[in-house]
């Protein structure tokens, strides 16, 4: 099995932060855990390169090759 990248570590950690934040929301609680997850969200977004307006709409987009996150599309 091929070793998981940086780049593919960061992606699921992305994911994951945006599934957290939908669900936060839905339950419309934990509003302090909502602020922390935007924040973590907006941050790691940044640093991977994403424009803002995909920031701002959560529009993150990767090309997969296989297993494997190959590029990051900023937008």
């Amino acid at each position: 099995m091929a070793r998981t990248t940086n780049l593919d570590q960061r992606w699921a950690q992305l994911i994951a932060l945006c599934e957290n934040e939908s669900k936060f929301q839905s339950e419309g609680s934990h509003p302090r855990l909502l602020h922390l997850v935007k924040t973590q969200i907006d941050e790691l977004a940044g640093e991977m390169g994403f424009s803002q307006r995909c920031i701002l709409t959560r529009d993150f987009r990767a090309e997969r090759d296989g297993d494997h996150i190959v590029r990051i599309i900023t937008g």
